[in-house]
């Protein structure tokens, strides 16, 4: 592949153009976005090289479709007169059943459909919230169309891996069924979570970190997750009663006092969530260590530097919280085969760390 199209430079669009660029630079990535200052942006970013023409993707290998789901029909309108015969259409939107209907009514014979989602998000919105590094070892399903060669997959495939994701093929059905239950049934119970407190606001005063990390995702965009929800409509209304006949079997222990059955259920989710991947491979492997630091300039840098001449990499860091007497807490992520060394260190250079279960 030598040219590429993003149309849609938000988070997603951005982020992928970068990373893009970042893995091959031989590829010219071109963009287009409805607000010029956004394309602007991009550039100055290096999210894409140049602006792309409106409607006009001739000359690409592949065209990415990275703007809100309702748009696609529209997207495909514009640039079916210009799409090569031998190019790849794609997106990056969670349903997908509904959009390779969209791809079937839309393109012309020989351009081939292939259904994309990059399970990589963000509760950032625009262009400034991309990041290189979003797709790095994250799924990324592809869903081809029944007449999509294999070749065609492949190459779109080996063309993604090179940004870090990891590809997974699945039917449309397949995926929008997986989805429905791993992010849109989530995105609703953050939402209703924060619903539920609308008339009990003055509770929102004991909010700590588990309410803010169970309902970050309901601070993202309500047109386009109302969109997502109404398209992918009947794998979600499904997962919806499942969820509620869960949540009737805690209703029920919790109400008869059963202690039993709702440990049961307790450790079950306990070890659900165990299972759950990783999103960085590093962090595997990885043991978290809490640190009190002052709170001062350079302290973050103090840490990278102590650790860093002890050839210990952290893999992961977190500023947990400051505490009133000038002094705070931040979890610092480093390979379990340097755990005791990272301990030692930061003990010895008088900052109290402990290893966290």
């Amino acid at each position: 592949m030598k040219r590429a199209a993003i149309i849609g430079l938000g988070v997603i669009g951005a982020s992928l153009g970068m990373a893009l660029r970042s893995a091959r630079p031989d590829l010219e990535v071109i963009g287009s976005d409805l607000d010029p200052l956004t394309v602007e942006k991009a550039i100055e970013m290096g999210a894409i090289n140049c602006p792309l023409p409106l409607g006009d993707v001739s000359g690409c290998d592949v065209v990415f479709i990275a703007t809100p789901l309702r748009t696609i029909p529209q997207v495909l309108l514009q640039i079916r007169d210009t799409l090569d015969p031998e190019s790849i259409v794609t997106d990056v939107g969670s349903v997908k059943n509904w959009v390779m209907e969209q791809y079937e009514k839309s393109l012309p014979p020989g351009v081939t459909a292939i259904g994309g989602h990059p399970l990589a998000g963000s509760d950032r919105s625009g262009v400034t919230g991309a990041d290189q590094y979003l797709l790095q070892n994250a799924v990324y399903v592809l869903t081809p169309s029944a007449t999509a060669a294999s070749a065609k997959v492949e190459k779109l495939r080996e063309l993604l891996e090179q940004t870090g994701a990891q590809v997974m093929i699945l039917t449309p059905a397949e995926h929008d069924h997986m989805v429905s239950q791993v992010s849109h049934l989530p995105h609703i119970v953050a939402a209703s979570l924060m619903n539920n407190l609308l008339k009990h606001p003055q509770a929102l005063q004991l909010a700590a970190g588990g309410l803010r990390d169970t309902t970050r995702i309901a601070g993202s965009n309500p047109q386009l997750w109302e969109d997502i929800l109404l398209l992918n409509r009947e794998a979600i209304v499904e997962e919806i009663g499942a969820l509620i006949s869960q949540l009737d079997c805690y209703r029920q222990a919790i109400k008869n006092n059963n202690g039993s059955n709702l440990g049961h259920y307790l450790k079950e989710a306990q070890q659900m969530r165990k299972n759950m991947p990783m999103g960085r491979l590093c962090l595997l492997t990885s043991a978290d260590i809490v640190a009190i630091v002052p709170d001062k300039p350079g302290i973050i840098g103090i840490l990278g530097d102590l650790l860093g001449e002890a050839g210990i990499n952290i893999n992961d860091i977190q500023i947990m919280g400051v505490r009133d007497e000038n002094e705070g807490s931040i979890r610092l992520g480093v390979p379990q085969s340097q755990v005791q060394l990272a301990l030692t260190l930061l003990k010895d250079n008088g900052i109290r760390a402990w290893i966290r279960d």
